[in-house]
């Protein structure tokens, strides 16, 4: 037998297998696979000094994705507001202030204003001001069409994560980890 470490669950030192995922290898038992060790593979060099942005009209949504961003330990700075007009205006006043926004997630169907109405006003700001564009991911239970790429296109950069249709609180906690996955790998690349 090879090398064992020993299983709570088991109650003896076991065979054990590594998984890789969300920037962190797992040690797992090989018999009945609970999880033996914790191994981060990634630690970010830096706290980003840019904002990220979030428009999201449920508070229980938007508070999931605040809370998640927060815990990546590497976007302090978090904006939560409930609408594209919000959120126009927070980018709008930020980018005048010369703080950087390293992204804006936003929700498709908003009150106020929708989230392609406010993305396309981000991208009129940032181009009356000469800015840089800011990556915007569609969070959104919204499927993913082609009239919804086409906008997308036209807004790059600009990504979809779908949040999904189901009720279950772990469900969408899973589609959150995955928006900040993708956001810490894009910040990964830029970095």
């Amino acid at each position: 037998m090879g090398e064992t470490k020993y299983c709570l669950c088991c109650g003896e030192n076991v065979p054990f297998n590594y998984v890789e995922r969300h920037e962190r290898r797992e040690i797992t038992c090989a018999y009945c696979g609970f999880t033996l060790d914790v191994q981060k593979l990634w630690e970010p060099s830096k706290v980003s000094e840019g904002h990220v942005l979030v428009a999201e009209d449920s508070k229980y949504v938007r508070d999931i994705i605040v809370d998640a961003l927060k815990a990546s330990k590497i976007y302090s700075n978090v904006v939560a507001v409930e609408n594209g007009l919000e959120l126009t205006s927070v980018f709008s006043r930020l980018r005048t202030e010369n703080t950087s926004v390293d992204a804006a997630i936003i929700d498709l169907n908003m009150p106020v204003m929708d989230g392609i109405t406010a993305a396309r006003t981000i991208r009129a700001i940032e181009s009356q001001h000469g800015m840089q564009a800011t990556p915007v991911i569609f969070f959104s239970g919204v499927k993913a069409d082609e009239a919804l790429r086409a906008q997308m296109d036209m807004l790059a950069p600009a990504s979809y994560v779908n949040k999904g249709s189901d009720p279950d609180p772990d469900s969408l906690a899973r589609r959150v980890e995955q928006l900040v996955g993708y956001l810490v790998e894009k910040h990964r690349r830029a970095g």
